[in-house]
């Protein structure tokens, strides 16, 4: 009879394989199938244009009787609207395979992959750390689209809040561009980020300035660099780095993901590969005798072969972590960045009346003028040479007279 229910769970679950496969009806189009191996599926029966075709829901028992019949009776309702439950199934399909590209983890994930080869190590870092502390834990999982801008002012308020508010608006300023990355390859339609752009709540912190140091704090501070034992409280790593940065004139940047190679200590020379220099090109510093003995000390701690990291630790890349030089300073009494040892290394040396493109060219600063930049074609390293190791005695006769 028509429509007539044929089948029960106890006969599916009773059909036994035979040498050649078989079908057994539910009626309406629905059969199950039993292969010689054992393994039994369902397929759906329909007409379309003139033509027989199939639909498979699945192997039994994993698609059970009635999942099995609640299926056709939607492909049925398809084949009545003139659309074919396979075509429908495959676009179902694409659709869930869509919905799992289109979370903004995905796209996040997406978005640091294509832009990371034209980012420092350290931007990719900041990148990644903000992304992986305030927005993956709470929209990671969620499609982008979903993303409210009420939703993301919650979590970016909560960031603000704590007293972190820099960072807050660099995780806003990330979310915006990941939005924007979205809707580039077609992904999202929405950018709730890019719109509070502008929110009056999350207002600009004051810039923090901290000094330079001063010069009558270097004596001082060589002398608590140079203490040992437990008058000593940071790590070996952290003051070599900050030697590094008070005898060399580098920038942070440059001295934190330093190699052993870098480092003639037969000449005195360490020459900077250009991914880790501002102005992306070699640079080559003198190393006066009080850097060298420095590094002389850290090696037996951190060598294992020429391409190990002098300042290495267990993070994600391996060598010092961001802000280790300045949070060093703070910890010793110096409330100073590390970029303010540059300062005090011009001051010193143009007092002193040192060449001035000697000195710019050993703090690698860039001549505004291009025909001057012709011009000074030379390394100066000679003058560097005596110029640093001047200074790095300057530092020891003001730690003498502290």
């Amino acid at each position: 009879m028509a429509g007539e229910k044929l089948l029960t769970e106890a006969a599916c679950k009773a059909a036994k394989p035979k040498k050649s496969l078989y079908y057994i009806s539910d009626g309406g189009g629905l059969r199950l199938r039993i292969r010689p191996d054992g393994s039994r599926s369902w397929l759906f029966r329909f007409h379309q244009n003139g033509k027989e075709n199939t639909c498979s829901f699945g192997p039994y028992p994993d698609t059970s009787l009635q999942q099995a019949r609640l299926n056709a009776s939607d492909a049925k309702q398809l084949v009545r609207s003139g659309i074919s439950p396979s075509t429908a199934k495959k676009v179902s399909k694409a659709k869930e395979i869509i919905k799992g590209q289109t979370t903004f983890g995905v796209v996040a994930k997406d978005w640091l992959e294509h832009n990371k080869n034209g980012w420092s190590k350290h931007h990719i870092e900041r990148n990644e750390g903000l992304l992986r502390r305030f927005l993956l834990p709470e929209i990671g999982n969620l499609p982008i689209d979903s993303i409210s801008e009420a939703l993301l002012f919650t979590i970016l308020k909560k960031v603000y809040d704590s007293g972190i508010k820099e960072s807050a608006r660099r995780t806003r300023a990330i979310a915006a561009q990941i939005f924007a990355f979205g809707r580039a390859t077609h992904r999202g339609t929405t950018n709730p980020a890019k719109d509070m752009s502008d929110n009056p709540y999350f207002k600009k912190p004051p810039v923090n300035h901290f000094k330079a140091l001063g010069k009558d704090q270097v004596g001082d501070l060589v002398q608590r660099l140079n203490e040992s034992g437990k008058s000593q409280n940071l790590d070996p790593k952290t003051i070599c780095a900050i030697k590094m940065d008070l005898y060399t004139g580098l920038r942070d940047n440059s001295i934190r993901g330093a190699r052993w190679k870098e480092v003639d200590f037969e000449d005195a020379l360490w020459t900077v590969p250009a991914e880790r220099m501002k102005n992306k090109k070699v640079h080559q510093v003198p190393l006066p005798r009080q850097a060298l003995k420095a590094l002389s000390s850290l090696k037996p701690l951190t060598y294992r072969s020429e391409e190990s990291f002098i300042f290495s630790n267990n993070g994600k890349y391996g060598f010092m972590s961001e802000n280790t030089i300045r949070q060093g300073l703070h910890k010793l009494g110096f409330p100073v960045t590390a970029h303010g040892m540059r300062s005090l290394i011009t001051d010193v040396l143009n007092e002193k009346g040192f060449n001035r493109d000697a000195i710019e060219r050993q703090l690698d600063h860039v001549e505004p003028s291009s025909t001057r930049r012709a011009y000074l074609r030379s390394d100066f390293m000679e003058e560097r040479v005596k110029m640093m190791q001047w200074f790095a005695n300057w530092c020891d006769t003001k730690a003498k007279e502290s």
